[in-house]
Formats: structure tokens, sequence, C-alpha cells
């Protein structure tokens, strides 16, 4: 098992001769040993006629490193790039860029409250349309907010729809700018000086990156299976710091 720069990674994240294939998933991950093999049962299940890779951006403490390692051996389009300190979801994402081969890159979460399932529609949206960016999203006609749970989430959410729209003009473009499920191709992304803050990668890809037409797609965001959330008041913060910092 390689080391440097304090990433750990499976063999098949060194030399990969194979070509590159149709997709890339990104899946940031912080504890979440008990979601990863329904998880990649589910992706595989829902894109079988599709050639992919899934890239894990691991910053866990659990395990998870371990059980994405597992699955690796036995499936050499799973890869692991575990960070030993933890910097936030938005930053794994970033750093696990270099490593995704495809130039359609899907990122998700890996809570299983983003539904595989979806991901097909993603793909044929942005073929159809020639979008560069397609988003999931929960607030669009047939999309349900099912997994934010409780009344305090709620409010969050919406006041975070709201002060994106207030402050990042651009977050506009999409229904749902707080999503952390959406598919953009790379290479809009070259040239780009990205420096996301806490969680909210989508909003650092949608202002940085050379997008003109977003697409939206609806999907359930699900409950919660395993695990626990990792919202809190400092991510809150964050994601202020963050919208200040996309409007300079």
């Amino acid at each position: 098992m390689a080391r440097s720069r304090g990433l750990r990674r499976t063999d098949s994240n060194l030399q990969d001769p194979t070509p590159p294939p149709e997709l890339s998933l990104i899946i940031p991950t912080f504890n979440e040993a008990g979601n990863i093999e329904p998880l990649v049962d589910a992706i595989t299940s829902a894109l079988s006629d599709t050639s992919l890779e899934i890239v894990f951006a691991d910053d866990s403490m659990d395990g998870t490193a371990d059980v994405i390692e597992r699955a690796g051996a036995a499936d050499p389009r799973i890869k692991l790039r575990h960070r030993e300190t933890r910097a936030g979801l938005a930053s794994a994402v970033t750093e696990a860029l270099p490593a995704a081969r495809s130039d359609t890159i899907v990122v998700m979460d890996g809570d299983l409250q983003h539904p595989p399932s979806v991901i097909p529609r993603m793909l044929q949206e942005a073929r159809a349309t020639n979008a560069e960016m397609v988003v999931a999203s929960r607030y669009m006609s047939g999309g349900l907010e099912i997994g934010l749970s409780g009344v305090y989430r709620k409010l969050a959410s919406k006041f975070g729809r709201w002060a994106a729209y207030a402050i990042v003009p651009r977050s506009r473009l999409t229904t749902d700018p707080l999503s952390g499920f959406f598919l953009f191709r790379k290479s809009i992304l070259d040239g780009a000086d990205l420096r996301p803050i806490g969680y909210k990668i989508l909003l650092e890809v949608l202002v940085r990156g050379q997008v003109d037409l977003v697409r939206d797609v609806p999907f359930h965001f699900q409950a919660r299976a395993h695990e626990e959330s990792k919202a809190s008041l400092i991510e809150g913060i964050n994601y202020i710091r963050q919208l200040f910092r996309l409007r300079g």
C-alpha cells in the first residue's frame, strides 16, 4: 500500500493502463464504513451498461478506508484516496479530481442519501442538451427533501438557498445550489483555481468553472441508512464564508 503526501491509495490508483471510462464517480466519505458495500452495489446495478470508476475521497477514522480497500481488491474500478487529516468534504473532492480519468464526473455523497438510480438520467440529460453541468435537485418539480430530518435542517436549507441566490448570482443557474449530487465535465475546470471551504463543492465548481449551461433533474433526497449527519454550526459558518469568497 503506497503512501504519499498523507494520501493512502489502493494499487489500482497507481498507473492504470486501461482506456478511460465513460464516467468517473467521486464520493467523499467520512466515517461511512457501513455504507460502502450497499452503495457500491447500488452504483454497479444502476450503471451496469456504463464503463465507470469509483474514486472514494476519504477522511475517515473508523475503518472506512479499510472497507474501501477490500472492495478495490475485488473490483479494480474502485479507487481510494485517503487523507490522514480531515480538511472538509469540498477539499477532499478537489484533491481527488486528478485521480478521475473520465471527462464526465459525478460527485455524490457516500451516505446513501443520493440514489445512484438517478445517475443514468443525469447522463442522458447531459448528452441530450450538451450541458456542462447537471444538478440533481430536491427543489424542482418532482424532487423531494425526505432526508432533511427536523425543522432546523429544513430551515437551514431554505436559508442556505436564499443566501446563495442573494450573494452569488451564478448560483441562480440551478434550483438547488446546495446539492452535493451533480455531474460536470472535468474540462470546465482547466485553469480554475479551486479554493473550497467546508462542504459545498457545487458552488465552487459552478462559479470558478467555465459553465454556460446547467440543467436540473429531480431526485428524492433519502433518509440516512447508517452513521450520522455531519451537518454542524461550524459548517454553516464555513458556508457563509465560502459565499462571500465566491462573490469576490
